[in-house]
């Protein structure tokens, strides 16, 4: 009786076991080990915390509610180079489809041109849009620089719901993108080198596919875009980089870091 008892209990319990596999099989978020920082700036850092460090942005854009790239690719994932179908700019997603605010790394060869050669060069594979992926115009998010919603759009009607501030430092784009309650929920870097520019898993600008890899295992998703790459590991790690191919007989490397908060 006793081993029937027995057998049926370490039965249950392999079942169990079982059951447990399967239903981790999908991606799940990681509970304190997620990027939350980059380049002293942690998710939910308010915009007087941002303007202490590194002062008033080169440049504030408006990322806007409505269809993506209404105003210059400021829709949630899409805009230059972002992956097709991200929908409007209202939040951003979670689950495996969890994409980012807009288009954190610009144009697919924008770090050419944060370079002295790059600068020269960029009318051969840069972009002569505005940089930081997205959108609007700075006259659209001036009001709304210290991330309030409500502020509309010149000329579009359109409602202000994240703006990015954007810095150019260490030869490096820096960005971050703000709610309306004033918090930075996207924080973003684009550039070849940048010690500064690390995750807490040790990826920096220069890092290969195979370091991303190993360090964060398996992707979310890939968009591929020539010689660009965006990798992304949002569900899990709430991170994403973008690999390029820098010159043409070498494998892929970082030169696009971001860090976003997910669903706020």
């Amino acid at each position: 009786m006793k081993k029937a008892i027995l057998g049926t209990t370490v039965a249950m319990v392999a079942l169990g076991m079982t059951g447990l596999v399967i239903g981790q099989s999908a991606p799940q978020p990681r509970k304190g080990t997620a990027e939350s920082r980059l380049i002293s700036v942690s998710l939910y850092d308010t915009g007087a915390k941002v303007i202490s460090i590194y002062g008033s942005p080169d440049e504030i854009q408006a990322l806007n509610v409505g269809t993506a790239g209404a105003t210059g690719g400021g829709g949630e994932g899409g805009g230059r180079g972002g992956p097709p179908g991200g929908g409007g700019a209202g939040t951003p997603q979670t689950g495996p489809d969890a994409r980012f605010i807009g288009d954190p790394f610009g144009a697919g060869d924008e770090w050419r041109q944060l370079t002295p050669e790059g600068a020269s060069s960029a009318g051969g594979g840069g972009s002569s849009g505005p940089p930081a992926g997205g959108g609007g115009n700075a006259g659209g998010g001036g009001r709304g620089a210290g991330g309030g919603g409500g502020t509309a759009n010149a000329g579009t009607g359109q409602k202000v719901i994240y703006t990015r501030w954007v810095y150019k430092r260490n030869n490096s784009r820096y960005a971050f993108v703000f709610d309306k309650f004033n918090r930075c929920v996207q924080i973003e870097a684009v550039g070849l080198s940048n010690s500064k520019v690390k995750t807490r898993r040790g990826i920096t600008f220069g890092s290969s596919f195979g370091s991303v890899i190993k360090a964060y295992n398996a992707p979310d998703g890939y968009e591929i875009n020539g010689d660009n790459i965006v990798v992304r590991f949002l569900v899990r790690d709430r991170v994403a980089f973008r690999l390029s191919r820098i010159k043409a007989d070498k494998p892929h490397v970082v030169t696009g870091v971001v860090v976003a908060a997910g669903k706020t």
